[in-house]
């Protein structure tokens, strides 16, 4: 019996390094892949918003009260988006409940957010 679980995970270790998702087809492999992509767009997304905070910890000194008050007031709106997406993408996983598309459309839905959410930390950085 321990050798029939050994090499069952042994194999379902190695279908994970084979996930080509070119070739993607079951819900499964469709699942890992766009949860592949979407952590590269979170890993993005969390180093742009360090980065902002980085830059607003470290003002110039005629205007630290401004940035101060800037970065106060980003980490709310951080916040508070967070919240914002869980829900609406919760929502979009509710609307999809009866189908197998319904995990890949809240995985798109975190992913599509993210990425704008990019765009707009990205705002603070070119000021």
């Amino acid at each position: 019996m321990r050798i029939i679980s050994l090499i069952f995970l042994l194999l379902l270790g190695q279908s994970a390094f084979a996930l080509d998702c070119d070739k993607a087809v079951n819900t499964l492999e469709i699942n890992d892949c766009a949860s592949i992509e979407k952590e590269k767009v979170e890993s993005q997304l969390n180093a742009t918003y360090k980065s902002v905070i980085q830059k607003l910890e470290h003002p110039e000194p005629e205007v630290a009260d401004d940035y101060s008050a800037t970065k106060k007031a980003l980490v709310e709106a951080q916040r508070a988006w967070v919240k914002f997406r869980e829900a609406d993408c919760d929502a979009t996983y509710t609307w999809h409940r009866g189908g197998t598309i319904r995990t890949v459309m809240y995985i798109g839905c975190m992913q599509a957010h993210a990425e704008q959410r990019i765009k707009e930390l990205k705002e603070y950085e070119s000021q």
